[in-house]
């Protein structure tokens, strides 16, 4: 019996200066919700009598993974993968009436790529160590379109006079031929905690770039919650 509380104490004593100070790599999943709205958009083509319409869409939800590496003195190196969606609705009138509103799918994925350093560190009760932070970096982004005339022109065969079909599928591979790529950069501020190799971050993060065709801003936020292991 002694020699299993002896191998504990020594498991104990081992573990605990490693989890103590920093972890060397961590990865794990990402969640968040994104902070910005698509207002309602409208577009004619006169010579056919056409007009379409989007409604407003707002606040997509994310989901990812991440991985980071605190390898050089001073700053952590991190990278994280998200993967955004959402639905809404547009409707198409011409001459044969209105149609619709029919849901059309958005979304898109980011890769981001930061540099973050500690700014304080501090104990808390029960969560264990913990630390504030900020950082910055690059970040490329891959998006879908939104549902416009061209497109309707495309599904409907090149006549927009016509009486419109529309599936899913096509939306689908309409995006995938036209996917919108942007880059820009971030930077970001939040807690950081860990309890023995468990790791959590909550952040908020603001992106910065040209999205005003895609998102109607050129900077948007986000709210950001990550779970996982650091060693």
């Amino acid at each position: 019996m002694k020699q299993y509380k002896a191998l504990l104490i020594g498991l104990v004593l081992t573990v605990l200066p490693f989890n103590s100070a920093s972890a060397i790599i961590g990865f794990g999943i990402q969640g968040g919700q994104s902070l910005f709205s698509v207002g309602a958009r409208s577009a004619e083509d006169l010579s056919a009598f056409a007009v379409i319409e989007t409604a407003t869409f707002e606040n997509p939800l994310n989901l990812g993974v991440y991985v980071y590496l605190d390898i050089i003195p001073f700053v952590d190196l991190e990278v994280d993968a998200n993967i955004i969606g959402q639905k809404y609705d547009f409707s198409f009138v011409n001459l044969l009436g209105t149609k619709g509103p029919y849901p059309a799918p958005w979304g898109g994925y980011s890769i981001y790529f930061t540099a973050r350093r500690k700014i304080v560190g501090f104990e808390l009760p029960i969560l264990g160590g913990a630390q504030l932070f900020a950082g910055g970096g690059y970040n490329t982004h891959s998006f879908a379109p939104l549902v416009n005339l061209s497109l309707v022109e495309s599904l409907m065969d090149g006549d927009l006079s016509a009486e419109p079909e529309f599936s899913e599928d096509d939306f689908i591979d309409f995006v995938k031929d036209n996917k919108i790529d942007k880059e820009g950069f971030h930077i970001q501020g939040g807690l950081k905690f860990q309890l023995m190799m468990l790791d959590a971050f909550l952040f908020y993060r603001q992106t910065i770039g040209d999205f005003e065709d895609v998102l109607d801003a050129k900077t948007y936020g986000s709210m950001n919650l990550r779970l996982g292991l650091g060693f």
